[in-house]
């Protein structure tokens, strides 16, 4: 049985399960209180509130899935405490060989200049920078320039810096900045990998009103934004080297081409990116896929 970590509201979570039924057992993080769990070094038992239980007898592969996206109004003691608990129970399937997808910490070890270091061998990529005090920032290339959130936090009045134009001149030197080149472009690509299949799919930039496609996404999941394409074989040869330099199996590469031309600039890895919006109608096998990776 395979132990699905995540939250009670997730979508992606609800598709695999609708795949899988009782193959899976749903643990949401935010509902911690409902659940039974004991865990010690001799194994471990859950029990959901409807009854169900898996154990360290029954379970066979775990995925965690943005589990920790969650806000818990506890005292902070107390949520320290519960996500220890279920790190360590993650951690029961990661030191068995179990866990399945990208390790929860890969971005902690990775961080995007590493990944953008190590794409560089396979790909172009644009000209980035991380920088405090603004150190640098005068060896940039004299082009158009975006500033990015390497964090993706949103800010303590709940806003999120999305991609956004800026001026050198104009950057407070107070504040750390993830400055990048602008790159011209009529497509946006992602590419999905799941073990070795890969899923590109490519979203015309014609009628975007600003820069990053992600302001403008359509959160309901009605119409279809991104559309299948073929990437070439050395393409696909260069995707499959970077994961493996990587030590990845999962995640999503985003890109985009060059305005005018069919070349790929890699701009990052999302080891947890979402991917159900790609195939909002199981039209694609991406789900499929998942589930019967997440189960072989």
């Amino acid at each position: 049985m395979l132990l699905l970590i995540t939250g009670s509201l997730d979508g992606t979570a609800d598709r695999i399960i609708g795949e899988l039924g009782d193959n899976v057992f749903r643990l949401n993080y935010d509902l911690y209180r409902d659940y039974k769990i004991s865990y010690s070094p001799d194994g471990w038992k859950i029990e959901s509130p409807s009854g169900r239980v898996i154990s360290s007898e029954t379970a066979t592969r775990a995925f965690w899935w943005k589990a920790f996206a969650y806000h818990l109004a506890d005292d902070r003691l107390i949520k320290a405490e519960v996500k220890y608990i279920y790190k360590d129970l993650y951690g029961w399937f990661s030191t068995r060989g179990k866990a399945r997808g990208t390790s929860i910490d890969f971005h902690n070890e990775w961080g995007k200049i590493n990944i953008l270091s190590r794409a560089k061998a396979y790909f172009e990529i644009p000209a980035s920078l991380a920088t405090m005090r603004l150190s640098g920032a005068s060896d940039l290339p004299k082009r158009p320039m975006v500033a990015k959130s390497l964090s993706s936090e949103p800010s303590s009045d709940k806003t999120v810096l999305m991609t956004t134009h800026i001026e050198l001149s104009s950057l407070d030197d107070k504040y750390p900045w993830f400055l990048q080149e602008f790159i011209k472009s009529d497509w946006d690509v992602t590419v999905f990998m799941c073990g070795n299949n890969l899923f590109p799919f490519k979203r015309s930039r014609k009628e975007l009103k600003g820069i990053d496609w992600r302001a403008e996404q359509d959160f309901h999941f009605k119409k279809q934004e991104w559309f299948p394409f073929e990437l070439q074989e050395k393409e696909k040869t260069s995707f499959l080297l970077l994961a493996k330099d990587m030590n990845v199996e999962f995640g999503r590469f985003d890109l985009m081409t060059r305005e005018g031309g069919d070349d790929l600039i890699f701009l990052e890895f999302n080891a947890n990116g979402q991917w159900v919006f790609l195939d909002i109608n199981n039209q694609y096998g991406l789900v499929k896929c998942v589930t019967e990776w997440l189960m072989n």
